[in-house]
């Protein structure tokens, strides 16, 4: 029998916590994500928060990767509302200092929110794409500000993100090599403003 048809006497006999949403749900399972780790996610540790048998989460959910597709959701609408926040009214260096500086501290805030976005399988889910599009929206804007053509900014885009994030996961890792952290962020964004504003950056005319 699967746990969701056989409850143990156990669980049966357990009091019913306050009414519980799918969106609450979700919420409680990225906090945890957040203060355990990504990788120490489990039904039976979100069942535990909220007061409830790991069977009544599949009212919600089906089951573990669905949670944690769920977590990924809402950690890219998350970033992405903070993105589009901090650009609005800035372009140039100044919205690439505001996006740096958004995407750093989300990472330190929710590393397992963080690490979700970057694990999710991505290839079929259209979903998950479209939030990634929402996100990218603001990131490529600033790129198209220095001037780029939608095929650089493409690239710029890309290399200027796995740039950042490989530079704040060794920083929320505690595997950063670098003695001022701070600094090492300012100069990566410097790099990237001296290229795009001198027209220096790669295949710009």
């Amino acid at each position: 029998m699967t746990p969701r048809s056989q409850p143990t006497a156990t669980a049966a006999a357990r009091p019913a916590g306050p009414y519980l949403d799918k969106t609450t749900l979700v919420r409680v399972a990225a906090d945890i994500a957040d203060r355990d780790g990504w990788s120490n996610l489990t039904l039976s540790g979100v069942a535990k928060a909220v007061n409830r048998h790991v069977t009544s989460l599949y009212a919600h959910v089906d089951g573990l990767e669905a949670l944690r597709r769920e977590v990924t959701l809402l950690a890219l609408d998350e970033v992405a509302d903070e993105v589009w926040a901090a650009v609005l009214g800035r372009v140039g260096e100044q919205a690439l200092v505001a996006i740096a500086g958004v995407e750093r501290a989300y990472a330190l805030e929710h590393p397992g929110r963080n690490a979700a976005m970057f694990t999710h399988p991505r290839s079929g889910d259209e979903e998950y794409r479209a939030r990634g599009r929402r996100l990218a929206e603001p990131i490529r804007a600033t790129f198209r500000s220095f001037g780029l053509d939608d095929q650089q900014v493409v690239l710029a885009h890309s290399v200027f993100s796995s740039a950042l994030r490989g530079l704040v996961m060794a920083e929320v890792t505690d595997t950063l090599p670098f003695a001022d952290v701070d600094q090492a962020h300012a100069e990566l964004i410097q790099v990237f403003v001296a290229a795009l504003s001198t027209g220096h950056w790669p295949s710009q005319a």
